[in-house]
């Protein structure tokens, strides 16, 4: 079967805030369900890969970098007691 490779990507509008909630849900997944950090992070890697292939998309650096300071923001948070 074969599918169509898009070239250039488009940007893609993402709710950040909700893409970081689901992404914690993952990670807690993760953590109850794999051996160690390694093997947590080679599977979100891989389900990357895999949904930049099969959908044609990917993160822009500009979204990395955005979800990595929403990350990190919330982080503090959580360590402050300010969110759960």
């Amino acid at each position: 079967m074969l599918t169509k490779k898009v070239e250039t990507p488009a940007k893609v509008q993402v709710d950040m805030e909700k893409s970081l909630r689901v992404s914690k849900k993952i990670l807690d997944l993760l953590q109850k369900r794999t051996k160690s950090s390694a093997e947590a992070y080679f599977a979100v890697r891989l389900v990357g890969i895999f949904l930049e292939e099969k959908l044609g998309f990917k993160m822009t650096a500009e979204q990395e970098d955005e979800l990595r300071k929403l990350w990190r923001k919330d982080t503090e948070a959580s360590d402050k007691g300010l969110t759960s």
